[in-house]
């Protein structure tokens, strides 16, 4: 009974609500009504207009909050014309109290309510009470409090395309001209200053409209009269820092008058205000400092003993909590930054140069080509040359009411607009001539690469098999045959334009005459017989007997190796494998103390570079060019030695206890360039650019030893350049001790405490990021054992003569039935062979390899992401072991890989570029033969298999790394989801590109289907992944992408990724292949996803049964970094 009355009494009350909802819409609607009847008439009815404007007013400012939010929702729509008709009165009306109206009316439709904030330190208990109550009420709370949000956002934007912000400028301008000290026009200036901070980080023309306007100088009067005033000193400062980013005039306008000082004032006394205002007052001073040291003249104003010791008693007296920890890094980076520039203690030419006239000379290639300086941007994503978002803090603007836009300036706008204005009138026409259209290779090139296809048979059945597959009365194929019957005398020449072509440089400076009989004779046998037996032709494998053990090998490719800077020995971790230990390593804690105290240490070196040490115990640049000064003689004689290594002999010597540490990078992947002592046992490293370039740092590789045990070593890597890392997210860098090895237990390890990652104050050498400074990754290291030698590396080396050596292993122990050959695609710049791998199984009446489908799998075209090989590794172990899987496979499909794309960037140790410093994953749309071989011809086999053997790939996957996100997933290719109109028009088939994913969800358990990604944008066109999805066809085409970090889902979640959970990501893909064929038909596929976006699940549905199946994705943490970057594939 008692269930019944209350049902009965809430239908009552739901009764009652209605007409009252009624009745209160109608007088909102008559209020509006009124007022559009009063604009028509004269505008002297001032009386009229107060009534109305403080009736509207009255009804915002209510407490019942059904008759306010029916009141702003009659605002905020659009069709209701009441922010037009506002600013109509507001720009003709002179009288005050109804200008005041107005302005109130505008402040509560486009600004949030403000109060003083919750307190930053909240006790547990408090928490868990406040979780228990009305939970569903707080979640409808919510979902209003959302939609409000965004109605206030498109309100806003709404009032700026009605030039809002231009009537409320000039508002402003006038009632601060007044002074008449009167209430009202108090009043009114504060409604008017929280409006333009309400505007300024949503109108991309703010700076420019607060400046020609003549408002600037206002505002600092405003800021200076009312910086004690609580209620007006946040809108002003979010103004003032919106000032300082847009535009340096006003940054030089706020140098000039004064302000420099008026911010340092407000920001001594942030003690005074509580909870999140204070985190914000200070965040957004903070914000405006940072700015206004890119100019010299405000890294003047701040650099005064003043203002430099008001930041520095910041830092003593900073509460130690975690919501402080992001001011003081802020604060940190102002201090550095206003100090004097440090430039970095090496110089600006790298001894890694490598000169590509040679090359280039008789060519119509041209050099450098000058790749845009965002371009990529990790994945990889974008670069942001702001300082706001580049310190490892917690994200302000998240709590922010007024989040900011990024735009760099206002000459940006400009041409944004242009390019807009652009697109809109030529639709899709200008992005067409630039990506859209193919650049299609002539077929006479394409005959070139069936030298790579020698599996499906001879070429005459390859000509029958083209032939009736494509119902032609002939093809190119055909064609090229019968010429080359008809011209055997002219084999040689047409030998030599087709090497040529393929090595992707000259002839005469890749084969020299007495290999050219060589060549010939294996290219005719060609024509003669098709080996169907495992094989190598790869040239740095010859001479190697079967017997020899993985470190001979290893040392004997690797002294065949040809490398920019002289290698003097083998690393032990990659002459004996190189696995990681086996049982998960938890990701790393950070220790907030630690991070604050090396924070602090930072900027006391700034202030007193002559209180610590300064000894250099290692320079590669002296090394190199004492190397240089050796005769020709004897740098000739060396070069036929035999790289070793002797590290165990070392570990056994009597220990002299050096009070220094010994380094050495000169081997393979290996980038120390110099390492300085700055303590007992800290020391300062600064890592080789890459090749012919003077940025792009972040892969690291080198040697230590002469270490004691048990005593922290703190290591301070200085030119880190990604403005946020995982490093401030758990990851730990790895170690690899040989005395460990020698005693049975071998492997790298994650080693590493209070890791953190910062802004420094050394500086950029090139002119135009001058004024922008490094960042430090630093981290204590206590080594196992006295008198060893270690190797410390940013993720799991693998190395281009690793990958040789493994093909080495896999051509002597195939398994029967297999079909598997290695030969040189290309050349590089430097002539090594950049290796192409076939695997299938052999062909049989029963199973003809020519009707198998192809795979075609690449890796490494960053030779800074070693992890994509080590998945690479797994996929290629189990595609060649004795598994039923790796049977189906072999018998199913014809495997084309090119396990490492840039040899040049590993081999040199280089992070994202090669010999040319361009980023290899931005040339796939129109590369060059002479300067990007591997991706000319890798594009060639896959753009041959399309358009002359009519049979496109089934999948193309390329293997990466992340360096901003947790777990392994894919980046696919949906026209749905592309930027180009014309790609939305065309219907989608969801199943072929989502079965994979969700194949791969299923069998994997560090995939994460929810950090999958099928957007195609315009700035990923040139990579490998769109490239071969537009311009070939390839409806599969991926990008996989694994994290150098960890997992923050599933079995693993909270522990470290190693190599052993890659090689099995890479043997998981393979096992999803295995399913594709058979899965992929009749099968209907629906995705669901979050608010953001994500994938949160995905129905398998097959069509002619009843059965569905849900594929459920558990939601990592996306990207860690403050910056959300879609994919180190893009990230440069």
């Amino acid at each position: 009974m008692s269930a019944d009355s209350s049902a009965q009494t809430n239908d009552i009350k739901k009764t009652r609500k209605k007409p009252f909802r009624m009745a209160d819409d109608a007088a909102t609607d008559c209020l509006f009504e009124r007022l559009r009847l009063h604009q028509q008439r004269s505008p002297d009815a001032t009386e009229v207009a107060r009534a109305i404007t403080a009736r509207i007013n009255a009804r915002l400012t209510s407490h019942d909050k059904q008759i306010r939010q029916s009141t702003l929702d009659k605002l905020w729509n659009k069709q209701s014309g009441g922010i037009q008709m506002l600013l109509s009165i507001l720009e003709s009306s002179r009288d005050t109290p109804t200008s005041t109206y107005v302005t109130a009316i505008l402040r509560e439709t486009l600004c949030l309510k403000q109060g003083k904030g919750k307190k930053c330190a909240v006790s547990e208990s408090g928490n868990k009470k406040k979780e228990t109550k009305k939970i569903g009420k707080e979640n409808k709370f919510g979902l209003v409090k959302k939609a409000n949000n965004l109605a206030r956002q498109q309100c806003a934007q709404q009032f700026i395309s009605a030039n809002g912000t231009q009537v409320i400028i000039r508002t402003l301008l006038a009632t601060h001209g007044k002074r008449d000290g009167n209430v009202g026009t108090e009043l009114m200036l504060q409604d008017l200053v929280w409006i333009l901070a309400a505007l300024a980080p949503k109108d991309p023309k703010f700076a420019m409209k607060i400046r020609m306007l003549g408002c600037v100088r206002t505002l600092h009067l405003i800021l200076k009269g009312h910086f004690t005033d609580n209620k007006l000193v946040f809108p002003l400062l979010v103004i003032m820092k919106q000032l300082a980013k847009n535009a340096e005039v006003c940054c030089m306008q706020i140098v000039k008058t004064g302000l420099c000082s008026v911010l340092l004032r407000v920001f001594d006394r942030w003690d005074r205000y509580e909870g999140r205002m204070r985190l914000k007052i200070c965040a957004h001073i903070l914000q405006t400092l940072q700015h206004l040291c890119n100019i010299k003249a405000g890294r003047r104003a701040l650099c005064t003993k003043k203002h430099v010791q008001a930041l520095h008693r910041f830092c003593s007296q900073c509460p130690d909590e975690p919501e402080f920890d992001g001011l003081l890094a802020r604060v940190c980076s102002v201090i550095t930054l206003c100090l004097k520039h440090q430039a970095l203690p090496v110089a600006a030419a790298s001894p890694a140069t490598f000169n590509l006239n040679p090359i280039l000379k008789g060519t119509n290639a041209s050099w450098p080509c000058h790749e845009d300086e965002e371009d990529a941007a990790n994945s990889d994503s974008k670069t942001v040359n702001s300082d706001d978002e580049d310190s490892p803090d917690i994200d302000i603007d998240a709590i922010d009411e007024f989040p900011d836009i990024e735009y760099d300036d206002d000459t940006k706008n400009e041409s944004m607009e242009v390019l807009d204005k652009i697109n809109i009138k030529n639709g899709d026409s200008l992005q067409s001539a630039l990506w859209i259209n193919p650049n299609e290779r002539d077929f006479e090139d394409l005959k070139k690469y069936f030298i790579f296809f020698k599996e499906f048979g001879s070429y005459n059945k390859q000509a029958k098999l083209v032939k009736s597959r494509s119902n032609s009365r002939g093809s190119i194929l055909e064609d090229f045959l019968i010429n080359q019957t008809c011209c055997n005398r002219n084999v040689s020449s047409a030998l030599s334009l087709s090497i040529s072509t393929v090595l992707g440089t000259t002839f005469d400076n890749v084969l020299t005459t007495s290999q050219l009989p060589t060549f010939t004779q294996s290219f005719n046998k060609i024509h003669e017989v098709t080996s169907t037996t495992s094989c190598s032709t790869l040239k740095i494998h010859k001479d190697i007997s079967k017997y020899s053990s993985f470190a001979s090998v290893y040392c004997t490719i690797s002294s065949r190796v040809k490398s920019v800077i002289p290698f003097v020995k083998v690393a032990y971790p990659d002459m004996t494998r190189g696995l990681s230990i086996t049982h998960p390593e938890p990701l790393n804690k950070m220790e907030r103390t630690a991070c604050r105290a090396k924070l602090l240490s930072c900027v006391d070196r700034a202030i007193n570079p002559e209180a610590y040490m300064n000894e250099v115990v290692y320079d590669l640049d002296q090394l190199c060019s004492s190397t240089n000064n050796v005769d020709a003689a004897a740098q000739k004689s060396c070069e036929g030695l035999l790289l070793s290594n002797n590290d165990e002999q070392e570990i056994t010597k009597v220990n002299n206890f050096s009070s220094r540490l010994s380094f050495e990078s000169r081997f393979e992947s290996g980038n120390l360039r110099k390492a300085i002592q700055i303590g007992p046992r800290e020391y300062e490293l600064v890592l080789m650019p890459d090749v012919n370039s003077n940025k792009r740092h972040q892969w690291f590789y080198f040697e230590v030893r002469s270490m004691q045990q048990g005593r922290p070593y703190i290591f301070n890597i200085i030119n880190c350049e990604k403005s946020d890392s995982q490093f401030n997210f758990g990851m730990k860098p790895v170690i690899y001790s040989v005395k460990e090895a020698v005693l049975g237990r071998p492997g790298w390890t994650r080693a590493g405490s209070d890791i953190c990652y910062y802004r420094n104050s050394y500086h950029y050498a090139n002119q135009k990021n001058h004024n922008k400074c490094y960042l430090t990754v630093t981290f204590n290291i206590e080594f196992p054992h006295s008198n060893d030698v270690c190797y410390i590396a940013y993720h799991y080396p693998f190395t281009y003569s690793m990958i040789m050596t493994r093909i080495w292993q896999w051509s002597l122990q195939m398994p029967p039935g297999s079909y598997f050959r290695a030969e040189p695609l290309c050349y590089s710049l430097n002539s090594n062979e950049v290796p192409l791998l076939t695997v299938s199984a052999e062909d049989t009446p029963s199973n003809p390899i020519a009707d198998r489908e192809i795979v075609f799998l690449s890796a490494r075209v960053h030779p800074g992401e070693s992890n994509a090989s080590w998945v690479m590794d797994g996929t290629l172990g189990c595609l060649l072991g004795d598994s039923v899987v790796a049977a189906a496979l072999r018998s199913k499909y014809v495997f084309k890989i090119v396990p490492m794309l840039n040899v040049e960037g590993v081999l040199n140790g280089c992070h994202r570029c090669g010999l040319t410093n361009e980023d290899l994953n931005r040339r796939w749309c129109k590369p060059s033969p002479v300067l990007h071989p591997s991706i000319y011809h890798t594009k060639g086999l896959i753009e041959y298999l399309v358009r002359v053997w009519k049979k496109p790939p089934l999948v193309y996957c390329d293997y990466h790394g992340h360096s901003r996100k947790k777990n392994v997933f894919f980046y696919g290719c949906a026209g749905a989801e592309s930027w180009c109109s014309s790609d939305r028009l065309v219907q989608d088939e969801p199943v072929k590109y989502l079965m994979l994913p969700a194949l791969m969800h299923r069998i994997s358990p560090a995939f994460a289907l929810g950090s999958c990604s099928f957007r195609v944008e315009r700035e990923r066109e040139s990579t490998a992944r769109v490239t071969v999805w537009r311009h070939l066809g390839v409806t599969r085409s991926y990008t996989m992408e694994a994290s150098f970090c960890g997992f923050d889902r599933g079995p693993f979640k909270g522990f470290h990724l190693n190599t052993q959970h890659l090689q099995n990501v890479g043997s998981d893909f393979c096992e999803a292949l295995n399913g594709l064929n058979d899965s992929a038909a009749n099968v209907d596929i629906q995705l669901t996803k979050d608010l953001n976006g994500n994938i949160i699940e995905i129905h398998l549905a097959v069509s002619g049964d009843n059965s569905e199946a849900a594929v459920e994705s558990e939601l990592g943490s996306g990207s860690d970094s403050v910056l959300k970057t879609d994919s180190d594939e893009d990230f440069d």
